[in-house]
């Protein structure tokens, strides 16, 4: 031993405060929340560095939420709940809700289509993006293993495709797929053991909001419920509190809908014009975008002259006229697009002079072909979970097939397909395929 070494003071890496706290470092980073902030920061760095959040001023900024964000502008100026398009046409239950009135707060603070408006609510989107990647690991968690719970969360934070929507869409599209995965998430956790009374109670108020963010996932209820009930067969009671919950969250919007336009609207009326959109003489299956309200000058000027409920009943009674008279091309359009739900619809994809589109259209067919055999995988292990995931593969995505099949509207299911590609993945080394040998010539 060195003589001067005799008195120093022990290695760093040997001081118990040290490996304490390396300790700690170390369960941090191999934690769930270490995952969190890892996707959270990604995005924000996309944005910031990215500068997504300078919107194009384009039409006067439209792209910034489209409807969402007039009506959100209509709001924050004191105007209320209406003008969904470029010019003032009154009282609206064009959108639902929550989102509008998300950012018109924004709006109300950050200032009206401003640069920092558009940051903030891009970081919220980030923030409820990044907290999925918790939800997906519960889920994991509780239908897999920790492996494959872990490393779905890790794909949901950090593949590219899955950062895009955050950090450039102003839209509700990420809050609710957060709200679905943790209604799912929930599902699961009171299907295992029996629930208190303020389980249920929450779970309800929770689908009230569900409904007031995106009205389209309502059709998920009955299926989550029923599956609560198959498993917990004693509670009948308890499901009919979280329908009175979930109502009692969602009646005010809906009397006031019937105050503003005197007839019931279950939360939006746009649905009639989008499937007289998608479904016409001049339509290939897909949105045909100079008859909406926002690109065409005549059909605008009808809009405000008949008001929004007459203009939504008259292109609802032209949708059913098309389709009474035409069942074999709606029927046709309907499958071109349950197809293209899944690959994306047509659509150019130009990056230095060359068309990707092929490219485009692989990349989401993998991932649905990937889906739909962890799917087939999960019912072959009779996993709990198989029905509810089958469910949301199979159910959520109907009524798009007769309106519009925007990727956007996938996204709200891609936490459960990216566990189901993974879990696919993980099972694969299991799997073995017994190939028919040539017997041995005597």
């Amino acid at each position: 031993m060195n003589p001067a070494d005799a008195g120093s003071p022990p290695a760093l890496s040997q001081s118990p405060h040290n490996k304490i706290s390396g300790d700690r470092n170390s369960r941090f980073t191999h934690s769930i929340y270490f995952v969190v902030l890892v996707a959270l920061l990604l995005r924000l760095a996309v944005i910031t560095i990215g500068h997504t959040y300078r919107i194009t001023p384009r039409r006067d900024h439209f792209q910034f939420g489209w409807e969402m964000g007039r009506i959100a502008r209509s709001l924050a100026t004191g105007q209320g709940f209406a003008s969904p398009t470029d010019l003032p046409t009154g009282p609206t239950a064009w959108m639902p809700p929550v989102y509008p009135y998300l950012l018109a707060g924004v709006f109300k603070v950050f200032g009206v289509y401003s640069p920092s408006s558009a940051w903030v609510i891009l970081a919220f989107n980030s923030l409820v993006e990044a907290l999925t990647c918790l939800i997906i690991y519960r889920i994991g968690e509780n239908v897999f293993i920790p492996a494959v719970a872990r490393a779905s969360a890790w794909v949901w934070a950090v593949f590219p495709y899955l950062i895009y929507w955050p950090v450039r869409v102003v839209y509700e599209t990420c809050l609710s797929t957060f709200l679905l995965s943790l209604a799912l998430l929930l599902t699961l956790r009171m299907a295992a053991q029996a629930s208190p009374a303020r389980s249920w109670v929450a779970y309800g108020l929770l689908w009230g909001v569900i409904v007031l963010t995106n009205p389209a996932l309502v059709t998920m209820l009955p299926f989550f419920l029923l599956f609560l009930l198959y498993r917990q067969p004693r509670h009948p009671g308890s499901a009919l509190l979280c329908l009175v919950c979930a109502a009692l969250v969602v009646c005010p919007w809906l009397i006031r809908n019937y105050e503003v336009f005197g007839r019931f609207i279950f939360v939006r009326d746009n649905l009639p014009m989008e499937l007289s959109m998608a479904n016409n003489d001049q339509s290939d299956g897909f949105w045909t975008r100079n008859e909406h309200p926002a690109n065409d000058p005549e059909t605008m000027a009808t809009f405000q002259q008949m008001g929004e409920a007459a203009f939504m009943k008259r292109r609802g009674r032209e949708a059913r006229q098309f389709i009474q008279s035409h069942p074999g091309r709606f029927l046709w359009f309907t499958l071109k697009r349950a197809v293209y739900f899944w690959i994306s619809p047509p659509q150019a994809a130009i990056y230095a002079g060359y068309d990707f589109r092929f490219s485009r259209h692989m990349n989401y067919f993998l991932e649905a072909a990937l889906s739909f055999a962890g799917l087939w995988v999960v019912i072959r292990n009779r996993t709990r979970a198989a029905f509810l995931f089958a469910c949301l593969l199979l159910v959520y995505p109907l009524p798009y097939y007769i309106v519009s099949p925007y990727p956007r509207y996938k996204h709200l299911i891609e936490p459960e397909m990216t566990l189901l590609i993974v879990y696919l993945l993980a099972e694969s080394g299991r799997i073995q395929l017994r190939w028919p040998l040539p017997r041995a010539s005597s």
